[in-house]
């Protein structure tokens, strides 16, 4: 795992190399990193029945996952045929959803 967090920039490859280890911080930052370029993909695991795991599942999302502010806009199809709508993530942008029936 330090060498796929150490692979995610230079600098961290550079400290990985120089110290043979990365702190905390930078092992967090590089697996982050390749997290947002989809390069990398995080497992962990737990049991919301027997409430195991789920704070650290929580963690996760939250120190190696995007926030929507961090994402390209997305494209999807208006109501007239052939539009197009963008919207990116911020509280400023109309609401567009995706609804599926069965």
């Amino acid at each position: 795992m330090l060498e796929a967090a150490a692979e995610a920039s230079e600098e961290l490859t550079e400290s990985y190399l120089d110290a043979g280890t990365l702190s905390a911080d930078q092992i967090k930052r590089g697996l982050r990193l390749r997290t947002h370029a989809n390069e990398l993909v995080l497992v962990t695991c737990g049991s919301a029945f027997k409430n195991k795991g789920v704070q650290a599942v929580l963690d996760a999302v939250i120190d190696y996952l995007p926030n929507p502010t961090e994402v390209a806009a997305i494209e999807g199809s208006g109501e007239e045929e052939g539009s197009v709508l963008v919207r990116k993530g911020s509280d400023d942008e109309g609401f567009a959803a995706l609804g599926l029936r069965s």
